[in-house]
C-alpha cells in the first residue's frame, strides 16, 4: 500500500523540465529581485510562470505577457496565491495565438534579455523580458494532481 501511495505521488509531481534544462536556473535570483532591475540580470536563466495577459505575433516573434505567479513543486503556476507582477516573453517564430490566449497558463524556462517599457492603460510598465529555452503550456481546466487511491470490492450492474 505504501510503495502505491510513493509511486502514485511521484508520478503525480513529475517534473515538465528535464533536469539539464534545471541546471541552467539561477535559483538565487528571485521574482522580486527580477522585477526591480531587470536590466542588471540580463544573460541569467530564471524559471517562471503565470497566465498569459495578451498574445501578439509580429513580423519575427511572439509576444506572450504575463501575471507571474508563484510555482507549486510541479511547477504548475499557483494562481490562488498573489501575483508578483509582469514579465514578457519574445519567443522567435510564430505561436498561435489562439492556443496560447489570455488566460491560459504557462511555465518557462528563460534567458533574462533586460527590461522592455510598454503602455498599460495610461501608464508604461518595465517589464522583465526573456527568451525561452523551454516553454510549457498548462492543459486548460487542470489545476493539480488528482489522485484517488482505494481499497475495497465492488460491483456495477450494466442497464
Amino acid at each position: 500500500m505504501l510503495l502505491v501511495s510513493l509511486l502514485c505521488s511521484g508520478m503525480a509531481c513529475a517534473p515538465v523540465f528535464e533536469p539539464e534544462l534545471r541546471g541552467q536556473i539561477d535559483p538565487a535570483l528571485s521574482y522580486p529581485e527580477l522585477l526591480a532591475s531587470p536590466a542588471s540580470h540580463a544573460g541569467r536563466v530564471v524559471l517562471l510562470g503565470g497566465t498569459i495577459v495578451e498574445a501578439a505575433n509580429f513580423e519575427t516573434f511572439t509576444r506572450l505577457i504575463l501575471l507571474q505567479y508563484p510555482l507549486g513543486r510541479d511547477d504548475r503556476p499557483r494562481t490562488n496565491q498573489p501575483s508578483g507582477g509582469r514579465f514578457l516573453l519574445r519567443i522567435p517564430g510564430y505561436l498561435e495565438t489562439e492556443v496560447y490566449r489570455p488566460g491560459r497558463a504557462i511555465s518557462v524556462i528563460g534567458e533574462v534579455q533586460g527590461q522592455e517599457d510598454l503602455p498599460l492603460g495610461e501608464t508604461s510598465y518595465a517589464y522583465p523580458a526573456l527568451i525561452p529555452k523551454h516553454l510549457h503550456l498548462w492543459p486548460e481546466g487542470e489545476t493539480g494532481p488528482r489522485i484517488r487511491v482505494g481499497i475495497g470490492v465492488g460491483f456495477s450492474k450494466g442497464f
